[in-house]
């Protein structure tokens, strides 16, 4: 067996090595197309400016510094070629990687290019390129993404218009595909497309507790935020922590609010008849999976594609038919709410900025590089790798992994230097739907999800996600918080559980002046006030 992953690794390093070069012809005469600088349809790389550009770069947690391959990773190694550059990286294993970024940015040998995430960045704003003049008319890529969206912008701007950090984007539709026993939907004859009001699904529970009482109906990983959020956001219009109320358009708590009183009196009655699942405050991945494979759960949540992927992988393996994953409607709200749901789009990851005291020539070209990311061919290199290489391309026009390819990395027998990723590409990149794997992904599920919340109005943007706070303001909001959220989980749990009695309910609202939730709107609000102030200066 040794033998042969031996030879199908080095029958695709033969493949890949072949690629680069296809590949490397074919960008290099397409990149007038991909909205990039003019520069490379007027000269070869050969011709231009040599750049050696240095990175700081965080290492993802399961990852050590023997883990780099001394030759560098793929794509960076076809990035240095395509556009004339040599990268210096500078890895930081991630347990003290905060650490290591402000010793790095309080010294004078700051890299040309810093990475982490935006807080981190945001407060050394100071120390890098203003880049609305450099990318506007020259990135088209760049600026449609940055530029073209004031939600997009509100996120990424900081509060003098300028952008500074270019924010890695993720269209996320997959946390709202519940998975769900489709096989039992089909043998108990339920019709999911007639289920729409939380009382239509409360008889949907019912009916499975009463066809099967070891199965539980609903269960979730997220605790209380899973019964809360999940399972109610799209009703109530409220979320559990903060959020925007489109009502009056201000920042609110939804524990706080009058709104949660029904939402926690209605999973009461759920948690009472065993209709959601009796462990949810303590649930975690071992029991979740525990209850899966003993054919215990009805319907889950899971916002994570791998643990959702596994979760119908095993199914199958138990004999559930195909349709073990399945869209299902969202719990509607009625005429006067605005429901909400637990989309995201598009969200922000990790962010690079460039350091101001990197030259001009060298910001370009590094934005260059960037907008190459965004463009279709990019996109597909940064996400996918290489066609018939890493991935190819179905009947039905869908993105497949080259099950050889895949075979070798999992079973760790093709060298990291070989396996189609880099440092800088995967940096700055959109991800589709929140998953970069193809195998993670299920197209049908996702379209069918998103067409019902559309369909039901439901899909809105976080804009709590537009707050960016002052390094005084996030100091303040994090002492609050420790209480508040401590006060607001072991409450909601025992008011749904049935341990107190909800006569107790004003007294718990009222309780929470002790803990200044007046002075954490406060700052919330002021903040909402300035990304908002932002976007009525938009740029466009």
């Amino acid at each position: 067996m040794k033998k042969i992953t031996k030879i199908v690794a080095v029958f695709l390093c033969l493949i890949m090595a072949f690629s680069v070069v296809a590949c490397s012809k074919t960008k290099n005469s397409n990149d007038s197309k991909t909205g990039n600088n003019s520069n490379n349809d007027t000269a070869s790389q050969s011709e231009r400016k040599f750049y050696k550009i240095s990175m700081y770069s965080t290492l993802h947690a399961s990852s050590s510094l023997e883990d780099i391959p001394k030759e560098g990773f793929y794509l960076d190694r076809l990035y240095e070629e395509k556009f004339n550059v040599k990268f210096d990286f500078r890895y930081v294993p991630s347990a003290n990687s905060e650490e290591v970024f402000n010793i790095t940015m309080a010294s004078n040998d700051i890299p040309d290019i810093m990475t982490g995430n935006w807080n981190n960045l945001h407060k050394y704003a100071d120390a890098f390129w203003d880049l609305n003049d450099f990318i506007i008319g020259k990135y088209k890529n760049l600026e449609k993404y940055f530029f073209d969206d004031p939600y997009v912008y509100a996120l990424s701007a900081e509060p003098n218009g300028q952008i500074k950090i270019l924010n890695m984007l993720s269209e996320q539709f997959l946390g709202d595909t519940l998975l769900v026993r489709g096989d039992l939907i089909e043998k108990w004859g339920i019709d999911l497309s007639k289920v729409k009001t939380k009382e239509d699904w409360y008889e949907v529970f019912k009916l499975v507790k009463e066809k099967n009482p070891n199965m539980v109906p609903y269960m979730t990983r997220k605790k209380t935020e899973g019964v809360i959020q999940r399972l109610c956001e799209g009703w109530s219009g409220i979320k559990q922590y903060v959020f925007v109320d489109e009502k009056d358009n201000t920042v609110k708590y939804g524990a706080a609010d009058p709104r949660m009183k029904e939402v926690v009196t209605w999973l009461r009655k759920l948690y009472q008849e065993g209709l959601i699942d009796q462990e949810y405050p303590t649930t975690d991945t071992t029991k979740w999976q525990e209850k899966l494979l003993n054919d215990g759960i009805f319907l889950t949540h899971d916002n994570a594609p791998s643990r959702i992927t596994w979760a119908a992988t095993e199914w199958a393996n138990l004999g559930v038919t195909d349709k073990y994953l399945i869209a299902v409607p969202p719990i509607q709200p009625d005429a006067n709410t605005p429901g909400y749901t637990t989309i995201h789009y598009p969200k922000l990851r990790g962010g690079l900025a460039i350091y101001v005291g990197a030259e001009k020539g060298k910001v370009d070209r590094i934005l260059e590089m960037c907008d190459y990311n965004f463009s279709e061919e990019g996109n597909i290199l940064v996400n996918y790798g290489i066609e018939n290489v890493s991935f190819y391309y179905g009947e039905d026009g869908l993105i497949y992994d080259v099950p050889e390819y895949r075979q070798a990395v999992d079973n760790k027998t093709m060298p990291q230097k070989d396996q189609i990723k880099g440092t800088f590409a995967s940096t700055i990149r959109l991800e589709p739907n929140g998953v970069y794997t193809p195998q993670y992904r299920r197209y049908q599920a996702v379209l069918d999800a998103a067409k019902m919340y559309e369909d039901g109005g439901l899909i809105k943007r976080n804009w709590v996600e537009v707050i960016r706070f002052s390094n005084d303001e996030q100091k303040e909001i994090n002492e609050l918080n420790a209480n508040i959220k401590t006060y607001t989980d072991e409450n909601l749990d025992k008011f749904i559980m049935g341990v107190k009695s909800m006569d107790e309910w004003d007294a718990f609202v009222e309780g929470y002046k002790q803990f200044k939730l007046d002075r954490y709107l406060e700052i919330y609000n002021a903040a909402y006030k300035r990304a908002m102030d932002a976007i009525g200066s938009y740029v466009k």
